[in-house]
């Protein structure tokens, strides 16, 4: 299949949801793309493995690309994924009750294990992988874009 005609599977391909892990549909090793999903509404796009080199995907030992990036992004870690501040600012941070705020004032919380929670319990991913890294941004930045039928992402848009 080619590039281009792998896109509409950033919206309509299988779904994962970040609370099933490990995905071992995601290849060790891989260049791709990938959309963030809240329901029917597209949240995020976008790619991994820019500095993979085919030796490396053919030589694989250690994840690399999708696999990380996805992982990363499931962890709620705000202080290593832009990802994870958007979703904290926009989804987590808002829903705040003063028992929370106390809560993290008093450090008996914090915002990421918020977040963490809220991407396994409430968002879903799908992913294609592609042939480079090129290949990949192009696609990232069409999905930016709009060129889905959901339009923009609305956490990362062009």
């Amino acid at each position: 299949m080619s590039t281009e005609a792998a896109i509409p599977g950033l919206e309509t391909g299988k779904l994962f949801s970040f609370a099933d892990w490990p995905n071992e549909e995601i290849p060790l090793v891989s260049v791709g793309v990938y959309t963030v999903w809240m329901g029917e509404q597209l949240l995020y796009v976008g790619y991994s493995g820019r500095n993979l080199r085919p030796h490396e995907i053919r030589n694989a030992k250690k994840a690399k690309g999708l696999l990380t990036r996805i992982k990363s992004h499931r962890s709620g870690l705000r202080s290593s994924d832009p990802f994870c501040i958007y979703v904290c600012d926009r989804f987590v941070i808002p829903k705040l009750d003063n028992a929370s705020l106390q809560r993290l004032a008093a450090g008996e919380q914090l915002l990421d294990g918020l977040t963490r929670r809220f991407i396994r319990q409430d968002l879903s991913y799908r992913f294609i992988t592609t042939d480079g890294s090129e290949a990949a941004r192009k696609i990232e930045s069409r999905v930016r874009a709009g060129v889905l039928a959901a339009g923009k992402p609305l956490l990362n848009p062009a």
